[in-house]
């Protein structure tokens, strides 16, 4: 029985080890529900933002420096609002230019997260096309985080850093569950 065990113990401990040891990621392995600093550069200005980004059509993006430091837009899925300090503006739809960073970025993102919008390249890189403008996206190869998004032809670049989302570690929970049955034997 202790040798069924110990067997079974290995099993658990070692095959989420080999998984996370990936060396290439799948464009359905990309987390795209995340929390996370942005540089973002879009025609010779730069911008420090927090991202938050939930769902499509469900994001925050907070200006935290640059010309735009406080103001904050909000995409709820049902609308979008601008807010700056106390003032605010709702409405149901974006009003922001199509040419805006938060407005390209958010509509990005979205329609990458879409099946088959992404083609995979070399080093965790993906290539997508959205309304006729080609972007890539760089993705840990180990995490699914998006490191970076760059859309030459608006020339936006944004770099992702300090992703807080939810962690999951396999070789956590697999200690837990050792530990669990270790103790209720």
């Amino acid at each position: 029985m202790r040798r069924i065990f110990c067997i079974f113990a290995f099993l658990v401990l070692v095959l989420p080890l080999a998984a996370c040891s990936s060396p290439t990621v799948q464009a359905a392995e990309i987390h795209f529900s995340f929390q996370c600093k942005a540089d973002v550069n879009t025609n010779g200005e730069q911008f420090l933002c927090n991202l938050s980004r939930t769902a499509p059509g469900r994001a925050s993006v907070q200006v935290l420096s640059g010309d735009l430091d406080g103001l904050s837009f909000d995409w709820d899925g049902d609308g979008f609002s601008i807010s700056y300090k106390d003032l605010c503006a709702k409405s149901e739809d974006c009003v922001l230019p199509d040419t805006a960073f938060a407005s390209v970025l958010v509509k990005v993102l979205d329609y990458a997260e879409r099946s088959d919008s992404l083609t995979s390249g070399a080093d965790g890189s993906f290539t997508g096309t959205f309304e006729d403008k080609d972007f890539t996206i760089t993705v840990d190869k180990n995490t699914g985080d998006i490191q970076t998004l760059v859309i030459p032809e608006t020339n936006l670049s944004v770099k992702f850093y300090n992703h807080n989302k939810e962690k999951r570690c396999n070789v956590c929970y697999t200690f837990l569950f050792y530990i669990y049955v270790i103790r209720h034997r």
